[in-house]
C-alpha cells in the first residue's frame, strides 16, 4: 500500500510538472511571436534604401521686428530603417511686423502728452508743453534669404495608434541634426543721423538743467524730418552668408503606401554675428512622396 502511494504521488508530480512546463513554453512562444520586436520589424511602411521628397511651409517663432515664412524643400535617403540623410533648401519671405514700424518712427515724449506713440505727425499738434520730437530706433534686424543645410536624420521610434477608435495610422519620430549656410540682409544699430546728431537722447529733468554746464532741452535729439524715420531713414542693409547649425524633432505620418504628413520643429543657429549668434525656432508643417 504504501508503495502504491508513493508511486502514485510520484507520477501526479511528474504529471503536473510536465503540463507546467509545456505551458510556460508554449506562453513564451506566444509572446515571441505576437508581442515581441519581430512583429515590429515587419513594417508596412519600411525605410531601408528608400529616397523622400519633402515639402514644407513653416514660420519663425522668435521673431521680434520681423514675420518669416519659410519654404523648405529636401530630399532624404535612408541606408537603414534607423538612419538617412537629408539635403534641404529654404527659401524666406519676410514682412515688417507693427513692433518695427513702431520704434523706427517712435516719440520722445517725456510727459506723455502725445496719444498715439506710433502715430504720424499730425499728432505733434497734441504736444502742449512742446517737448515730443521723434527718436527713430534702428536695432540690428536680419532678414533671412536664403538657407542650405545638410542633416543626418534619425529614426528610434516607430509605431501604430488607433484614431477615433476607428482607423489606425502608422508614424515614425525623427530627429535631425547637420549645418549648413544662411543668406541674409543685416540691418546695423543705427545710433545718429547721416549728419551726425543723435537720433535718441535723454530729456533733462529740472535739476539737471539747473546744474552749471548742465543738460540743455533744447538740444534733444530727434527729427520730424520723414526722410530720416521709418524706412527710409534705415540703415544701408548688409548682404551677409553665415555658417549655422541645424537640430529639428518631428513625427510624420504614413499613408496610402507612399505618403506621409509631417510637421517639425526646427531650431537654425547661425554663429559668428555681430551678435555672436542668431538663432530661429521655425515650426514647419508639410507633405512628403518616398520611392
Amino acid at each position: 500500500m504504501l508503495l502504491r502511494k508513493l508511486a502514485r504521488s510520484l507520477l501526479t508530480t511528474v504529471i503536473v510538472m510536465t503540463l507546467s512546463g509545456a505551458m510556460a513554453q508554449s506562453g513564451y512562444a506566444y509572446e515571441k511571436a505576437v508581442e515581441g520586436p519581430d512583429v515590429a520589424k515587419e513594417k508596412l511602411f519600411p525605410k531601408k534604401s528608400t529616397v523622400e521628397l519633402d515639402a514644407k511651409l513653416g514660420s519663425v517663432l522668435n521673431g521680434s521686428y520681423i514675420q518669416t515664412f519659410m519654404f523648405n524643400g529636401s530630399v532624404t535617403y535612408f541606408w537603414s530603417e534607423n538612419w538617412g540623410f537629408s539635403a534641404e533648401g529654404v527659401f524666406a519671405l519676410n514682412s515688417d511686423k507693427a513692433e518695427r514700424a513702431c520704434i523706427e518712427t517712435f516719440y520722445n515724449d517725456p510727459n506723455f502728452a502725445i496719444g498715439a506713440q506710433c502715430g504720424g505727425s499730425g499728432n505733434l499738434s497734441q504736444d502742449s508743453k512742446g517737448d515730443a520730437n521723434f527718436g527713430p530706433a534702428y536695432v540690428p534686424i536680419r532678414e533671412l534669404n536664403y538657407i542650405g543645410t545638410g542633416n543626418f536624420v534619425w529614426n528610434p521610434l516607430y509605431g501604430k495608434q488607433l484614431v477615433l477608435l476607428s482607423f489606425t495610422t502608422y508614424f515614425d519620430f525623427f530627429i535631425g541634426f547637420g549645418g549648413g549656410l544662411a543668406i541674409s540682409k543685416y540691418y546695423p544699430q543705427q545710433n545718429n543721423f547721416p549728419d551726425g546728431t543723435p537720433q535718441r537722447g535723454v530729456f533733462c529733468t529740472k535739476e539737471e538743467a539747473a546744474k552749471p554746464n548742465g543738460c540743455n532741452p533744447k538740444g534733444n535729439p530727434g527729427t520730424t524730418d520723414e526722410s530720416l524715420i521709418g524706412v527710409a531713414g534705415r540703415p544701408q542693409a548688409i548682404s551677409q552668408s553665415n555658417v549655422l547649425t541645424h537640430v529639428s524633432v518631428g513625427q510624420r505620418f504614413h499613408f496610402m503606401k507612399r505618403f506621409e504628413l509631417l510637421a517639425s520643429l526646427d531650431n537654425y543657429l547661425l554663429v559668428g554675428t555681430p551678435q555672436t549668434f542668431d538663432n530661429y525656432i521655425t515650426l514647419y508643417g508639410g507633405l512628403g512622396v518616398r520611392f
